[in-house]
This record gives structure tokens, C-alpha cells and sequence, in this order.
């Protein structure tokens, strides 16, 4: 499988115009990316307060699309956006990411009741955004999860895709002194063989497999760090 072909966020909304004639949401999106991996490779210092105006001056776009490329990222716990104060950079930390990973695990733990579980077939299209091996494991943690019936945690899992999708890049990884590159065959052969389980909707080994890459996730930051993250 081939990762880095784009990132599905989940920023949706109208799809409105900005002056240049570029629809708004796709300037939000672009927005929000260019900040996630800003603020993931360390270039904006946390704790450091930045004001909007600035923010939408060194896009080169309006303040609209920067005011909407916050709310996630402030959801995602990234960023606090105080009045009177600006954009302040949020204080996370490797060990927050791990958690992230850690969370998706615990839920694939236990089988979940059927009721309402969705009989949605895996679509390995699914996994062609994924810019990592952290996107994909979201990306089928979720799809059990809603096809057992907890489409709550779903959602929940699925929030997290884009954090942890551009966190665990090569060189996102890199500038927070972790060597991503290492064990990779492994990962992705724990992809390939959980994606192949989906399609053939064997839920026991697929929950099996994705829980193990998880595992080897969470383990990569301690494993492999190559310098001490800012």
C-alpha cells in the first residue's frame, strides 16, 4: 500500500468563496494542515501566543479560513484560542500521542454488543489518504468499531486521524527525534495483513492485527528516539 497521497480531514462545511475565487473550505483545510504541521514539528514553540492577524498574513489568506482551521486543532487540543489573548500554542507531548494510539487499543480490547453494529464492508480505498501507518490504524480501529456497534467510539477514534496521521510522518517523526523509519516493513506488513482480514470481514484476526500495530506505535517513540523532542 502507498501512504503520503493526502489526508482526509474531518473539517466539513459549506462550500463558500473566498475572494480569490478558491472555495473556503478548501482554504480552511489547507489552513488546518499547514498549522497541524507547524505546530507537530515544533516550529511554533508551545506556549508561544500568536496573534490571527499575523497567522493569516504569512498564509496569505483572510482571517475566516484561519478562525475555522482552529476550531479542530483546538479540539484536538493543540492550540487554545483565549479573547484578548490570541492563539496560544497548547503544551502536548509525545507521551499524549502514545495515549492517543493507547485509547484506539483499549477500545479493540473487548468485543463490543452488535446492537447497531453496521454491516459496512471495508473499502481498502479507505486507506489511500493515509499519509501513515497511524492513519491507517485509525482508520480500520474505526471501521471495527462501528462494524460491532460502538459507532460513539468510532467517531471518537476516528477524530484523532488527522494528529496522529501527520505525527507519525517521516519527517514530523524525525523532528521530534524519532526514527519512523525503522521497523516500517513490519508496520505496514501488520497494515497489509489487517486490511486483507477487513476485506474478507474477519473481525477476530483484523482486531488482532490492528491492535498490534498499535502496540508497535506506541512503543516506536521509546524505541527509536534519535534526539530529545523540544
Amino acid at each position: 500500500m502507498g501512504f503520503g497521497e493526502g489526508l482526509a480531514t474531518a473539517v466539513v462545511g459549506p462550500r463558500e468563496r473566498d475572494g480569490l475565487g478558491v472555495p473556503r473550505s478548501l482554504l480552511r483545510d489547507a489552513v488546518f494542515l499547514r498549522l497541524l504541521e507547524r505546530i507537530l514539528r515544533g516550529e511554533y514553540r508551545r506556549g508561544q501566543r500568536l496573534r490571527l492577524d499575523a497567522l493569516a498574513d504569512d498564509m496569505r489568506v483572510s482571517r475566516t479560513p484561519v478562525r475555522e482551521a482552529l476550531v479542530p486543532l483546538e479540539s484536538l487540543r493543540l492550540v487554545s484560542v483565549q479573547r484578548y489573548v490570541g492563539v496560544v500554542i497548547a503544551h502536548w507531548s509525545i507521551e499524549q500521542m502514545k495515549e492517543r494510539i493507547r485509547l484506539g487499543c483499549s477500545l479493540l480490547v473487548e468485543p463490543t454488543t452488535s446492537v447497531g453494529a453496521t454491516t459496512e464492508r471495508f473499502d481498502p480505498a479507505w486507506l489511500r489518504d493515509c499519509l501513515s501507518e497511524a492513519g491507517a490504524f485509525v482508520e480500520l480501529a474505526a471501521w471495527l468499531l462501528r462494524r460491532t456497534g460502538s459507532s460513539v467510539c468510532a467517531d471518537l477514534l476516528a477524530a484523532q486521524r488527522p494528529v496522529l496521521d501527520v505525527f507519525y510522518t517521516d519527517d514530523v517523526a524525525l523532528a521530534n527525534g524519532i526514527d519512523a523509519v525503522v521497523d516500517r516493513r513490519q508496520r505496514l506488513d501488520l497494515v497489509d495483513r489487517a486490511r486483507d482480514a477487513a476485506v474478507q470481514d474477519d473481525l477476530v484476526l483484523c482486531r488482532r492485527l490492528v491492535r498490534e500495530l498499535g502496540e508497535c506505535l506506541i512503543a516506536l517513540p521509546d524505541r527509536f528516539r534519535t534526539v530529545e523532542s523540544a
